[in-house]
Parts: C-alpha cells; structure tokens; sequence
C-alpha cells in the first residue's frame, strides 16, 4: 500500500481540510482574525409584505375555487355577517336622507326584480314544524333588494309524512281546544312601520311548532331526524350529499314514513275502481260533449252542424232499429265506436284489471300471512260426491328420518314482511326505495282526493268543487306537451358575481320584513317622482288619496295594471310575513299561524285587490275555494266541528306559488317598461315621422331654415351673441308670408349681406311652391283625388278645395257654405296664377260650384 501511495497528508496546491466544529489553527506570532459577522436578516416592508399576502391570496383562490365547465374557474365569495346588511337596511330606512339620493335611483330599477324577490321569499317559507328557518340570501349592497337564494329541495315521503302529521296534530288541537281563536287581519295597522328584526324579534324565544310525539320505539327509524330542514343531509348513506338530490331509503324508514303519511294517502288498491273515472274516460266524454256522472262538464269539442239536418240512412231507420233499453251515457264512453255516430278525438280505456286480493291491514300486531275474515270461505251449492272412491293411504308407509323441507331454516316471515307487502302495493311515492328530491311546491298532497268519486252526502258546493278541480286536472293532461330542451339560465349566480351583491344568511321572518320595507320604499318613490303628493301608500300597501282629487289630478294619479299588480302582490307577501312576526313575538301559536296562512292562501280576493288588475287570476281564487270545501269537509268530521282551526296551509300556497311563477316574467317585462318610461321619457318624439303629404312644406320649410341658420352663424362676428338669430329668423318668416300676400318687403337698417341671404332663402321657397302648383294642377286637371295635405294655400286663413270621400273630383260637403267655395276656388285661382297659368280655372272647379 505504501509502495502504491507514498505521499501521506494534503496534495501541494490544496488548502488543508479542517473537519467540522474545530477551530483553525492560527501560526505563532499573527493576531487572531475576527469571526465574520452574523447575517441580519432583511426584514420586508409592510408594502412588500402586503403585496406578498396579496398574491399569495390570488394562489390559493385559484387552488381551492369551485371548477366550472371548460377550465374557468370561479373563486368563491364569502358570506358576510348578517349584521352588514342589517345596519345597510337601518341606515337607508324611507330614503328621505338627502345622502342616499343618489341610491333612488337604483332602488327604483330594483322595482323590475321586486316580483322575483316576492316568489322566491314565499317559495321559501317556514313550515308548520319549524320554529325558525335559516336561508341563504343574496343583497345588493345599497339595501335595495334581497333574494332568498335557495331552491326548497325536499325528499317526497318525508315531506308527505310530515304534513300527514301535522293533519293529525291539527285536527286533535280543533277537536281540544273549545274556542279557536283567528288571527286578526292585516295583522299590523296600516300606519305602524315594519318592525326591525334586531330590536323586536332576534332576541324573543319563538313558541314551539307543531310537532308530534313520536314513539322511540315504534318510530325509531324516523324519530331523531323528521322535523329538521332538509333531513339526512349530511348522511352520504342516505343522500347523496349537501347537493340534496338523491335520496335511498331502508324499507323500515319507508314503512314508518309510510304508517305517519297514511291519513293523506288513499286506501284504494285495486284499479277497477277507476273504471269510467280516469283520465282517458274523461277525455272521450269531453271529445262527445258528455258528462260522466260526478265528472266534469265541457264546452263541445266538435260541433256539428249538420247533424240536426240528418235524413234516414240505414244505420238509423226506424224500422231496422229495436232499442231494448236506453242507450246510456256510460256505454257511449266504454265504447264510443259502437255507440256515437261521430267518434271523434275519442281515447280507448281498458275493460278491467285482474282482481287484487291484497287486504290492506289495520292492526300492526297481525302476523304477516293471516286469514282475513272478509274472505268468506266459499261453501258448496250442492254437495258433490267423487265418481271414484280414493284408495286407502298406505299406513306402513313412512318418510326417513333425514328428510326435511326445502328452506326449513328460512323464516316464513321477518318484521320487516308485512311492510314490505304494504309497500308493495303503496300508492306512489311510498312503492319506492330510492328517488330524486323534488321541490316542496311540486308535491301535490291532495290530488289523490278528487281524482276519487266525491263522497256520497255531501252539500252541492262541495260536489261542484270535486268537478271543477277534476276539470282543472283534465284539461292540464290534455294541454301537457313534453318540455323542451332549453339552455339553463342562472339570474342568482349572475348577479352574485358582480361587485354589488353580497350573500349571508338570515332568518326567513328578516328577510320577509326586508322586503316588504324595499318593495314599501320603491312604491313611494315611483310616487315621489310622479310628483303625487296627494297619494299616500300606507304600510299595508293600500293606495289612498289625502283629499277629494281633482279630475286633472285623478288622470295624473293613474297608475298602470303593473304598478298595482306589484303592489297587491307585496300586500299579499306583507300579509304572510306579517303573520310569522305575529308569531314570533308570541302573539299567536303554532296553530293560529297556520289557521292564518290557510285562511290567507283561501281568501285572497277578500284580502287583497289583485284580481282588479288581472282579471284571469279569478281562476286562481275559485280554485283555492274548491280546495278549500275539499280539505273542510275532510277536516271537521267526527268530533271536529266547524270553524276555525284547519292549518293545512300546503295546497292553497302551492297554487298561489304557481300564480307567481308565471305572472313573474309578465310582471317583470311591464314594470321594466314603466321604469325606462320613468329614466328616459316616451320615445315617440324621437322616432321620425314618414314624411306625408300634409308634412312635405313644413319639411322642406326646416331644411332650408336649417340651412340658412347655418349660413348666418357662419358669417356672424365672434362679438356677437348667438340669439341675435332668432331674429334673422322672424325676419325670414315674415318675408315668406309678404310674398305670398304678394306685398312688398323691405327692412330698414337690415345689414346687406343678410337681406340677400334672405332674399335667397324666399327665392328657393318660392320656386319650390310653384313647382308644387304645376304638380298639383296636373293632379286637379286628370280629375284626381285632392287630398287636403296636397292642395296648397296662399294664406293661414285660406281653406283648401275638400277632399272627395268617394275617389272622384272634389264635391262640396253639407253644410259647407257656397262663400267658402268661391273663396277656395279663388285661392286655387291666385295659387295658379303664381305659377303663370290662370286659364286652368275652369277645368278645376268643381262641378257644384261651377253649377252655382
């Protein structure tokens, strides 16, 4: 080794190594060299730093923001504290503070969304079972309008369930109580504010809801979780997430959801019920002009004309037809080729299903297979012997031991059975194991009611609602056509991506009262621009004159159908809000909200005036009406009696909420209309006018002025004021009318150059209207038609030769004076004679006048 490396130590050239955490040697005789001085480190500037978190912020808002299609990526906005948009509300209160003038103006453009607003608040609204419900809402950031942002998804049999509980809770609470109280309406004065959520209602306890009592035991599978918003939310096991819209249920779930429903739900099982009764039957006797018994009536479909005027053919001779019995309405429907001369736009029903042999049963505490004492044992009419006598069992003969019966270890039946079959023959949705959340306005609870036959003893008004609600059920299957497919548009996400909306979430009862304080104050300056201070819009919305209007007055006062519609709507949405703040002051329980909310979606037509403005929502209120007799006489049976009392609020809201939805875009179209008129004034002085006959002169008259007033502009000094051409210009007119009285014109003292240019300007006039005579004798000489726009005269006080009504030569009309004939033929003579022709007179004058 020594041979192969003999130097030992560091190469020459190289520095000697010092291994780590030895201090190196210093020679004798050098004075030790100072360590190096410790690196301070180079703080930021609070610019730089700021700068720094800046981008650091835009990263990480890029990293975690929400994916949309096609890459783009949508940073999130954060929801502000709801104490923001409270102070925004208090501060701005009825925008009469000179420093929000500049925030009129955008509450008055709010006015257009105002009816969007409306619907989504009441589509919104809390149920029965909740004491308070939280939303998300969508603000402008001046205060000028709210939006419920939240679409209310909710799982169709929970949904059913809970309103099937409140039926009880409701009916046992009428039945309890000895006198129910009604709730006063409107619930707050006309002159007394809204209230302010923060100082009356954010700190009072809410009374309770309704709720039931449910068993821990028998209810178990449903009882922690039935009355929350939006149940199961966050179980990914029973949907699909925070989404809300997949929904799987365990079979006792849906059997106790089912068992809680039941009072809203139908017992009918077998489908021969429906025989003659159901939508294809309906359509073949409104196609007939027929009415099934306890079925709807319809105007005729096909009228035939000819029928009344039918000879003898072969099908129906007298002497080949033998009638045995009348041909009923019934048989005419089973089988209209058979029986209707004209079967037109009929529909073909089936005959009958198979028999269901499903007992529905009553007591839980039955086992799963038992035998029905409504199935009679069928006994034999005749005792029948056998034709052969059966052989004698072999008595010897005996099974092994080992042999056992197929599925000996398989229970016959489980707790889970009896449910199972009950479920099976469900009506829809309780058939079903999984499904799509719906909207809560989407589930009809009471459809099943009507589309049954109308209960036998029953008052004529509730028969006649049966049939009318049946007919609106008719005729929304046979108006049906498949939806197209259409881009989805988002309004909320649009507006929540600008800089001048901001989200958080309120109470219900706060938004409410926002938005009945917004819509309050775009009503009054709608009014305050229109300069009405003789109108007075009271806090319950009513429209009120301060003194006896004067006609003048009463025309400036009109309003348009849109500005009353919004109106009567925010009354009505006033009135539901109101209520809840009743509520939650502890001024009225559970069961007077909801005996009120059901006594409002009932009485509309009493409460508000909104049909006044459009007439076809009648049909909105006669239907809550049916409804109303259908839930009533359901409601107060057996120890319930009549009165108030009845809550079931759901079936009313919902055509209400169907009303808004439609009459929304309507409402946001004419009220847009009403603002721009409002911002921009009426457009029909600035469209141009197709230039007529009667317009040609005055035309022609502003063109050349035009002209002229450029011309003197033009050569006046800088010294000189601008009106001085006003002036000029009387002095043109002046000198136009002295040439046509044929009057010399001459102005002492008027500067030369602008004599000529006047001058210049009669000329080319002058010429123009001799032209126009040349044209216009032409016209007379033919024997045209003289309008009174084309026959030109000389003077302001001339009249012109009338216009011939029948396409000939101009006639004297009645009444008309034989001077003022002459005088116009002597008009139409001087007007010749201007353009050097004055032997065309006789041709021109009328024939009645010539005769005279």
């Amino acid at each position: 080794m020594a041979a192969n490396f003999p130097f030992r130590g560091v190469p020459p050239g190289m520095p000697p190594v010092i291994p780590p955490g030895v201090p190196p040697m210093v020679p004798p005789g050098v004075p030790p060299v100072a360590p190096p001085p410790v690196p301070v480190p180079d703080y930021m500037s609070e610019e730089k730093l700021q700068e720094k978190a800046r981008k650091w912020q835009q990263l990480q808002a890029k990293r975690y923001a929400e994916k949309r299609k096609f890459g783009f990526v949508d940073a999130q906005k954060e929801d502000m504290p709801p104490e923001h948009v409270r102070k925004i509300i208090r501060d701005h209160g009825d925008m009469t503070n000179r420093k929000f003038r500049h925030d009129k103006r955008v509450y008055l453009g709010a006015l257009k969304y105002m009816p969007h607003a409306v619907l989504k608040l009441l589509e919104n609204m809390p149920m029965p079972w909740e004491q308070i419900r939280d939303v998300p809402v969508l603000y402008h950031i001046t205060g000028a309008i709210s939006f419920v942002n939240e679409i209310p998804w909710v799982i169709e049999p929970v949904y059913i369930a809970q309103w099937g509980t409140m039926w009880i809770m409701m009916r046992r609470e009428k039945r309890d109580r000895r006198h129910f109280k009604r709730m006063r309406f409107p619930p707050f004065d006309d002159e007394e504010p809204p209230l302010d959520y923060a100082d009356n209602i954010l700190d009072v306890e809410p009374l309770e809801a309704i709720q039931m009592e449910l068993d821990p035991e028998e209810d178990a599978a449903v009882v922690e979780w039935l009355y929350e918003h939006q149940p199961l939310k966050d179980t990914s096991k029973y949907v699909n997430g925070t989404t809300y819209r997949r929904w799987q249920f365990t079979l006792p779930m849906m059997s106790t959801l089912y068992r809680l429903a039941n009072q809203l739900l139908t017992d009918l099982v077998d489908f021969n019920y429906f025989y003659l009764f159901d939508l294809k039957a309906f359509f073949t006797s409104k196609a007939l002009n027929m009415a099934i018994p306890g079925g709807p009536k319809f105007e005729p479909l096909v009228r035939d004309i000819n029928l009344q005027d039918e000879d003898w053919n072969e099908f129906n001779d007298i002497n080949k037809i033998i009638i045995r019995q009348p041909i009923r309405t019934e048989y005419k429907i089973a089988f209209p080729y058979l029986y209707n001369n004209l079967p037109h736009h009929v529909h073909l029903t089936w005959y009958h299903t198979p028999n269901v042999v499903f007992i529905k049963t009553e007591d839980p505490d039955l086992p799963a297979f038992y035998f029905d004492p409504l199935i009679n044992p069928i006994s034999h009419r005749h005792s029948v012997k056998s034709q052969e006598p059966l052989p004698d069992d072999d008595e010897e003969f005996e099974l092994p031991e080992f042999v056992e019966p197929f599925l000996k270890e398989t229970p016959l039946y489980t707790d889970n059975t009896a449910n199972g079959i009950a479920l099976l023959w469900a009506p829809r949705p309780f058939n079903l194991r999984s499904g799509r959340t719906r909207r809560a306005i989407d589930i009809p609870l009471i459809k099943n009611w009507y589309r049954e036959h109308c209960p036998a003893g029953q008052p004529v008004k509730v028969r006649v609602s049966y049939q009318k609600l049946l007919k609106y059920y008719v005729l929304n299957a046979l108006k049906h056509r498949p939806p197209k497919a259409q881009k989805k548009r988002y309004l909320f996400r649009s507006f929540k991506a600008t800089k001048f909306f901001q989200s958080t979430k309120l109470d219900w009862v706060e938004v409410g009262l926002q938005v009945c304080r917004q819509g309050y104050n775009m009503l009054n300056l709608l009014i305050h621009r229109k300069n009405l201070n003789y109108l007075h819009l009271d806090y319950n919305f009513n429209l009120k004159p301060v003194k006896t209007l004067t006609t003048k007055e009463r025309k400036k006062s009109r309003f348009g159908n849109a500005f009353h519609l919004c109106r009567e709507v925010l009354r009505l949405s006033k009135l539901v809000v109101d209520s809840h703040v009743q509520y939650r002051l502890g001024n009225v329980d559970a069961f007077q909200l909801a005996d009120g909310l059901q006594y409002i979606f009932a009485h509309v037509g009493q409460l508000t005036g909104m049909y006044r403005y459009k007439y076809k929502l009648m049909r909105q209120i006669r239907m809550c009406k049916d409804l109303k007799h259908l839930i009533y006489y359901r409601f107060n049976t057996g120890p319930v009696g009549k009165g108030p009392g009845c809550g079931f609020w759901a079936p009313g809201w919902r055509v209400w909420l169907f009303f808004m939805r439609g009459i929304t875009p309507l409402l946001e179209r004419w009220l847009g209309n009403l603002l721009a008129r409002q911002f921009e004034g009426r457009h029909s002085k600035g469209v141009a006018k197709t230039v007529t006959k009667q317009r040609v002169e005055s035309h022609f008259d502003l063109e050349l002025r035009a002209a002229v007033m450029h011309d003197i502009l033009d050569m006046m000094p800088e010294g000189i004021k601008q009106n001085k051409a006003r002036t000029i210009l009387q002095h043109l007119s002046e000198s136009w009318r002295c040439w046509k009285a044929n009057i010399p014109w001459k102005v002492p003292g008027l500067p030369t150059p602008i004599e000529n240019m006047i001058l210049r300007y009669v000329k080319a006039k002058a010429d123009w209207w001799t032209n126009t005579a040349h044209y216009n004798r032409e016209r007379i000489r033919r024997g045209a038609t003289v309008q009174d726009g084309v026959q030109k005269e000389p003077g302001p006080a001339d009249t012109s030769v009338p216009e011939s009504r029948t396409g000939t030569t101009a006639q004297l009309p009645e009444g008309r004076s034989l001077h003022h004939s002459r005088r116009s033929c002597c008009h139409l003579h001087h007007h010749c004679a201007l353009a050097g022709e004055s032997a065309i007179l006789p041709h021109s004058i009328p024939p009645a006048v010539v005769q005279t």
